[in-house]
């Protein structure tokens, strides 16, 4: 959804909203998407996988900043991508600590 609504070139969160919001949307989708990945993980647990997902999440994040580039009346920005690896830090921070505090489940057979 994140890659869909940055390809098209009139969405935007438009012109009367406060200033920085637009970090706001960018830190929020890329937290949910940091999360669930981690959350999907079959070791979600590990901290290995912890900072590969925040890795994977912030490259997918500066893939898009470059890809906007191409989009008429889109542009790449650092801010935007720094926006974005804080959300994905966000996200997976604290969905690895939910999941740490959650109980494990046994296997059923």
């Amino acid at each position: 959804m994140i890659l869909i609504g940055t390809s098209w070139p009139t969405i935007s969160v438009g012109p009367d909203v406060p200033v920085g919001f637009d970090k706001v949307v960018h830190f929020s989708m890329y937290a949910v998407l940091a999360g669930l990945s981690l959350w999907s993980s079959q070791q979600s647990r590990s901290l290995r996988t912890l900072l590969l997902t925040i890795v994977g999440v912030a490259l997918l994040a500066g893939i898009d900043e470059w890809h906007q580039s191409f989009i008429p009346s889109r542009s790449m920005s650092f801010l935007d991508w720094v926006a974005d690896c804080v959300g994905a830090l966000t996200g997976a921070v604290a969905t690895r600590y939910l999941l740490l505090l959650a109980p494990r489940r046994q296997g059923t057979t």
